[in-house]
């Protein structure tokens, strides 16, 4: 059973490049909100490209991860760019309370890795977290996926696959009723399934295919 510490070890889970959509999605932020700079949370962290992508943007970044060398590995990278961040060690659904601090926060391919219990309870903090206004941007697995469905079902909707690097990881996928249930309480400003079909699956495929596997999109609001 793989952890993400071991995964970490692996350049390939070490990704420089900044998704385009964090950039889009901070500049969603900055239109609601005159202070600068902005207090955005980068939850599960990784290695740290959207951490220092923000940094870079100028903003007051706060990033956690629950994996040591993740941990370490976006402390570095701040300190190799002379960029700087708050970077901490914590679970998703345990991390240090900021209640009403944040005007912002990312968290790219991180929530579906657990259980809904602990899925529900990352989401709850996030929402206290945050100030009135303020956004949340999360990619979460849909049920389109291709893997879905597959490996040893945990619990409804939450699977531990058999192959992969991430065999033994836990991945929760989500219908859209699923993940308005979720997000119950909060306005949606983006809700969008990105399905992508992959048709032909020579052996390992998912090592080495360039393109993403199907996922929601969402981008939600804490009432003001």
């Amino acid at each position: 059973m793989a952890s993400w510490n071991e995964l970490f070890a692996d350049e390939k889970y070490r990704e420089l490049t900044p998704e385009t959509a964090v950039y889009r999605f901070c500049s969603m932020v900055e239109a609601a909100f005159e202070e600068r700079p902005l207090k955005i949370w980068d939850l599960g962290c990784g290695a740290g490209r959207h951490t220092l992508a923000l940094a870079r943007l100028g903003h007051d970044v706060y990033a956690t991860d629950a994996a040591p060398r993740a941990v370490d590995l976006t402390k570095q990278r701040l300190a190799e760019f002379n960029l700087s961040a708050d970077v901490r060690l914590a679970d998703m659904a345990d991390c240090p309370p900021r209640p009403s601090y944040f005007h912002g926060a990312v968290s790219w391919n991180v929530l579906h890795h657990n259980r809904i219990a602990a899925i529900r309870e990352a989401v709850s903090h996030i929402y206290d977290s945050l100030i009135p206004g303020g956004m949340l941007m999360v990619t979460l697995k849909s049920d389109k996926a291709d893997f879905a469905g597959q490996g040893t079902e945990i619990e409804p909707g939450t699977f531990i696959h058999d192959i992969g690097d991430e065999s033994g990881v836990p991945h929760h996928y989500f219908n859209e009723d699923g993940v308005r249930d979720l997000f119950s309480g909060w306005e949606f400003m983006v809700l969008a399934e990105q399905v992508i079909a992959h048709l032909e699956r020579p052996d390992r495929f998912w090592e080495y295919t360039p393109f993403p596997f199907t996922n929601w999109g969402v981008v939600v609001r804490k009432p003001l």
